[in-house]
This record gives C-alpha cells, sequence and structure tokens, in this order.
C-alpha cells in the first residue's frame, strides 16, 4: 500500500483498507434518539423497505403495463397507433415531472402524509380508467395517472437516503430499482392475460384493488421515515471502529474519508453516548397519518425545485440521467411496438400471448441485477488494488463496456427481427431478453457512479434521471410509428435512431474515466450540495 496521507481526498475518492473495503463512517451521523430512522432495527427498516418496495411495484404495473391490450383499446375507441402509443407517453411525462412537486410536498409534510394521500388518489384514478368511455376520458385518466404514480420515483429513495447510511445506499437502490423494473415487466403479463380472457375493463378493477391495498399497507407498515437531527446538540459517536473528529466544517468528501486516519483517540470521547444503531424502532407519534408542516417549508420549496435544475448543468450528472434514460427507453420502445408488430401477421398474437413475451425482459432484468453489481465491485477493486489502495468513483465505469455491447446487440438485432420478420424468438430474445439485461445493468452502473461522486443529492440525481428518460420516452410516442413507417428501411431507422441516441452519452464515458471525471469532481468540491442533506 502507498502513504495515503498526501491523497487528495475529494468527493467519490476513498482509502480502502488492506481487506480491500473502504473504511466506512456512519453518514449522516445518527442522533441518540432510538426514533430516529437510522437507528431503526433491521427488522423494521426491512419492514418499511418491503413496504415501499411492493407501492412501487403497484404503481408501476397500473402505470406503464396497457401496451398489450392496444388492439382491444383501438378496436373500442377506434384509434390508430400513435393514438394508441400516446396512452403510454402521457403516462410517462407526468410520471417524470411530478417530482419537481411530490419531493419538495415529502419535505414539507412527510414521506407517509404524501404516500397515503397519493395512493388514495392512484385507486381514485384507476377506478376513472376502468369507467373510461372514450379515448379523451382514459387519456385523461392515464395522465392523472402518471401524475400520481410519480411517488413510486422518487419517496423509496428519499426513504432510502432516510433511514441508511450512505455506504448502504447502493445496495437498497439496487433493491428498489429491481420492485420498479419487475413491476414494469410482468405488468403487461398481468394486463395482456387479463385483458384476453375478461376485458381490457378487467385488469384496472384489479389495480383499484391492489391500489387499495397499497393504502392499508402503507398505513400500518410506513412510519414517517424524515427525521431532523440537531448534531450539535446531540453529538453521537458513529461507532466503535469509527473516530468522531468530524464536524460540519470538514471539508466536503472528507466526512467519509478522514475517519481513514483518525485512528486511536477513544478516550477523548469516552463521554459521548453512541447511538443505539440497530436498536431502535418507530414512535407513535411516526405513525400519525399526518405531522405538522415543516415550518422550513420555503427553504425546501426553493432547494427542491432549484436544486435538480441547477445539477442538471453538472455533466456527470447529467450524463448519468441519459444512461438511465437510453436502455429504459430502449425497452419503452420495445413496449409500445410489440402488439403492433406481434398481433399482425405472421404472428398473429392474441393479448396474452403478447403479454407473455414480456417475461424475457424479466429474464434479462434478472440476470442484470445478479452479474452487474458484483462485474462492477470486481472491476473497481482490481483497480483499486493497482491504484495503491486509493479508489476513485471512475474505476467502475470499465464494467459499462460489455453492457453497452449487449445494448447494442439488443438494438440491432431486435430492429433487423422487427424489419425481416424474423422467428418470434429471435424479437423475444436478442430483442426483449437483451433489453431486459441492459435495463438492470448500464443505469444500475451509472447512477452509482453519479452518487459516488454526489452522495448527498441522490434523490435530486434521481429527479434528474427520471426527467431525462421520461421526457425522451414522451417523444417516442410521437414519431415511433410515423418513422418506421415512412421510412424505406421500416423498423430498422427508428432503432438506429434510438440506438445513436443510447451510445452517444455512453461515449461520454471515455473521457470520464481518463481524467475528466476527477476533474470534474475537483471543480465541485466546494458546492453546497455536498452539505445539502444536513437540512433535512
Amino acid at each position: 500500500m502507498v502513504n495515503h496521507e498526501h491523497v487528495d481526498l475529494i468527493p467519490g475518492t476513498e482509502i480502502m483498507n488492506e481487506d480491500g473495503k473502504a473504511d466506512k463512517a456512519l453518514i449522516p451521523r445518527p442522533s441518540s434518539d432510538p426514533n430516529d430512522p437510522l437507528n431503526w432495527s433491521t427488522t423494521w427498516k426491512l419492514t418499511v423497505m418491503a413496504s415501499q418496495w411492493l407501492f412501487t411495484w403497484i404503481s408501476v404495473t397500473g402505470a406503464l403495463s396497457i401496451a398489450p391490450m392496444f388492439p382491444l383499446l383501438g378496436h373500442e375507441f377506434h384509434l390508430n397507433n400513435n393514438q394508441l402509443s400516446l396512452l403510454t407517453g402521457i403516462t410517462v411525462i407526468t410520471l417524470g415531472f411530478a417530482n419537481f412537486i411530490i419531493v419538495p410536498l415529502s419535505n414539507i409534510f412527510g414521506r407517509r402524509a404524501i404516500s397515503l394521500v397519493f395512493s388514495v388518489l392512484i385507486m381514485l384514478t384507476c377506478i376513472w380508467e376502468a369507467l373510461a368511455t372514450s379515448h379523451r376520458s382514459l387519456l385523461a385518466a392515464r395522465a392523472l395517472n402518471g401524475l400520481v404514480c410519480a411517488t413510486s420515483e422518487s419517496i423509496p429513495v428519499q426513504m432510502i437516503a432516510d433511514m441508511f447510511f450512505l455506504h448502504e445506499r447502493g445496495l437498497w437502490t439496487g433493491v428498489y430499482f429491481t420492485g420498479y423494473f419487475l413491476g414494469a415487466f410482468l405488468g403487461p403479463v398481468m394486463s395482456g392475460t387479463i385483458a384476453a380472457h375478461h376485458g381490457w375493463k378487467s385488469f384496472f378493477w384489479l389495480e383499484t384493488g391492489l391500489s387499495a391495498f397499497a393504502i392499508f399497507m402503507i398505513a400500518f407498515t410506513f412510519p414517517e421515515t424524515k427525521y431532523h437531527r440537531n448534531h450539535r446538540s446531540t453529538p453521537s459517536r458513529p461507532s466503535q471502529s469509527v473516530e468522531t473528529g468530524l464536524t460540519n466544517n470538514t471539508e466536503p468528501g472528507q466526512i467519509e474519508k478522514e475517519v481513514s486516519h483518525i485512528r486511536g483517540h477513544e478516550s477523548e470521547s469516552s463521554s459521548i453516548i453512541p447511538p443505539p444503531v440497530g436498536k431502535g424502532r418507530p414512535s407513535r407519534h411516526q405513525f400519525k397519518p399526518f405531522q405538522a408542516p415543516d415550518p422550513r417549508w420555503k427553504t425546501f420549496i426553493l432547494r427542491d425545485t432549484w436544486t435538480p435544475i441547477k445539477v442538471f448543468a453538472n455533466p456527470i450528472i447529467f450524463w448519468a440521467g441519459l444512461m438511465l434514460a437510453g436502455p429504459a427507453d430502449l425497452v419503452l420502445f420495445f413496449n409500445i411496438t410489440e402488439s403492433v408488430v406481434l398481433a399482425a401477421p405472421p404472428y398473429n398474437f392474441n393479448p396474452a400471448q403478447v403479454g407473455y413475451t414480456n417475461f424475457a425482459f424479466v429474464v434479462g432484468a434478472l440476470l442484470g441485477l445478479a452479474t452487474a453489481g458484483p462485474y462492477s465491485d470486481w472491476v473497481a477493486a482490481r483497480a483499486t488494488r493497482k491504484n495503491g489502495g486509493v479508489r476513485e468513483a471512475e474505476m467502475r465505469l470499465p464494467a459499462l463496456w460489455l453492457y453497452m455491447a449487449v445494448t447494442t446487440l439488443s438494438f440491432v438485432l431486435g430492429g433487423l427481427a422487427y424489419q425481416r420478420q424474423w422467428a418470434w424468438g429471435h424479437i423475444v430474445v436478442w430483442g426483449y431478453g437483451f433489453a431486459g439485461l441492459s435495463v438492470t445493468t448500464v443505469p444500475t452502473i451509472c447512477i452509482a457512479y453519479a452518487i459516488d461522486c454526489y452522495k448527498p443529492i441522490s434523490g435530486e440525481i434521481m429527479v434528474v434521471a427520471t426527467v431525462c428518460k421520461n421526457f425522451i420516452a414522451f417523444s417516442y410516442s410521437y414519431w415511433v410509428f410515423d418513422l418506421a413507417h415512412e421510412s424505406k428501411d421500416g423498423w430498422i431507422t427508428p432503432a438506429m435512431v434510438i440506438f445513436a441516441c443510447t451510445v452517444a452519452p455512453a461515449l461520454f464515458a471515455f473521457p470520464l474515466y481518463f481524467g475528466l471525471g476527477k476533474r470534474i469532481r475537483t471543480w465541485s468540491r466546494h458546492s453546497d450540495v455536498h452539505r445539502m442533506e444536513e437540512i433535512i
């Protein structure tokens, strides 16, 4: 190991132990209150996580699963392909931009109150969808459904930041992504099967029932996780293995790093009571349906609306957003076109069969979730050993090359299979399966990289990423079908346009890896975003 005394510990740079793991402080610093969500027992944390995971799955299932029903909806309301795809597109656009409203609301009124109110609204929009008797009515219901289901893209990320320490958030963010994408992939299987046997309205009645279940689940298993810690009045030692010489005045980025260099002062802090990490539980007050609004509401409105706009200008965060958008919108391309292609000759699939093809997304996604984390960790660990035990955030980026190759194959082979009408197995395996693998690997690596660089604003990073994803996805509903029908190359043309929009940002990974990423982190090391979490 090299001498680490003169290592420039900017945000995203970490000193590793001999066992290859980073020295981790408990950041944010927990208070001495057992009701502090950071101090809750593992059982309570898993209960709350499971509650939000199921809520996310239910929300996404209803919002992004109507593609297999397009033939039935088109027949009943006399719709063309663009009008049908807009039923998904309008949901996607409201799903993304609603977070500019939901994030400040959840910081002012609390995660629990907003989740309860919006879960009721989700149920009401599902009822509206089931009762819709015209395209205009269904379109309006879909827009409102996306607006209220947007809690699935913001509240879980905030909840993870409330309950888990910085070094734990990568794992639980991955668990959240699993629930989100399983909802997007398994939902079409459900909707196609139910619509084929019982009509398209039956699926929305099922979603109404699931939404009602979500209301009771949140009421009984999701206490308030927003908690303000006054560290000046309640100082605490992070753990037996982490020293306490860190204050709010510590250089941004060094909060996690300096613990490697400040050992051996246990006697000086023996009077400080260690927090009851892992021994606490929610209080009865935290189960109240509504909390008093935070008196700092003006601060939250300004911060939560301005910060995502400001961080859009950060190259690393904007790039991570585009890298989430590319693979996610590849899946959307196949999602909005699957009925048009597979329900037509030579395949002639019924809605149930179209829905079953989405199992390919699930298989690919599960393979991606099983491999992306270990593989990127192995790539970063190998580079860290070569670098003398100093890990830079960019060291995980080479893991992208393999998965971007899979993404490329999905575009090329999927587009060719569509246009040349290959056997349906080729569409399902090379198109859908590889797309599922891509969407759970490329975004996981890139979002993890952005969070490594700017950990205190993980929620804002997800807002930027979802806005990028959903804005681009909304545009697809307008031109994908027209471009395919007007181009002499058919489906190959829109596939290649989307391919270019996905691969072009991926090329930016090379300058990030070869020095630009660390320069950007150095330039922004004094930014107030590294201290932003303290006011929550």
